[in-house]
């Protein structure tokens, strides 16, 4: 999958399996500076997903427990609001899916935008929860071009990829076709089951996605795969097609 372009040690258009953290403190001042870096990730939330009885459902269907997913307010605070500070410090721009309170221990973002989701993913101290919040840093690209919208209304279905919170592909293509321009490289520091891998692919930027999870890494390197075996004949109409 490498492209020829690098990040410190690790090769663009790939993914690694490691800790991000340590992978992300381990690179050298100034290993950026030839690469334009656009952070988009959706991380876990710090919400204790699967350590709760909806998650030891085993019926087709239904939320099943997964292992390799760490979602606890201990590992949200000690590893993925450090990781997603260090990832902004490097990249020129960023994308944060998160959820309130938890999001709020991240940086102060410069806007936030999202998913409206009409038939609800879940409940709040208010009501029905209808909204996938994303944290934007820093401008859009192309601003002077003409302004996109921050927040769709999208009812996407995610692919079962055997990853508890794969998001949507449609979801994915919208961040990087909002977030990142041609041949900037998307970093993915808590990748996954790899869509934002997969979206980054199809709309013709490169990637750099990092995952702990030996299994989920496999999982998105198959996804990967399957995408560069397709036709690219209707690839450069994509970013017109990811609004619904």
């Amino acid at each position: 999958m490498g492209c020829g372009r690098k990040i410190g040690p690790f090769d663009c258009c790939s993914v690694v399996c490691c800790d991000c953290l340590e992978a992300m403190k381990s690179l050298p001042d100034g290993c950026v500076d030839a690469v334009k870096i656009v952070l988009i990730t959706d991380p876990p939330y710090g919400v204790n997903l699967g350590n709760h009885v909806g998650a030891l459902e085993a019926r087709p269907g239904l939320l099943t427990r997964r292992g390799g997913y760490i979602d606890t307010p201990k590992y949200f605070d000690a590893v993925v609001v450090p990781a997603i500070k260090i990832a902004l410090y490097l990249s020129e721009r960023g994308m944060v899916f998160g959820v309130p309170p938890s999001m709020w221990k991240f940086p102060p973002p410069d806007c936030i935008g999202g998913m409206f989701i009409g038939g609800a993913v879940g409940r709040n101290k208010w009501g029905w929860s209808n909204l996938i919040h994303c944290l934007l840093y820093g401008s859009a690209p192309n601003l002077e071009l003409g302004a996109k919208p921050t927040a769709i209304a999208n009812n996407g279905i995610a692919e079962d990829t055997g990853h508890p919170t794969t998001k949507p592909l449609r979801w994915m293509e919208w961040a990087v076709s909002l977030g990142s321009k041609e041949d900037e490289t998307i970093l993915d520091p808590f990748l996954g089951s790899g869509t934002t891998a997969v979206a980054a692919k199809k709309l013709g930027r490169h990637f750099l996605g990092m995952e702990i999870s030996e299994t989920y890494c496999r999982i998105a390197e198959e996804r990967i795969a399957l995408v560069e075996m397709q036709p690219t004949l209707f690839e450069k109409k994509a970013e017109q097609m990811v609004i619904l």
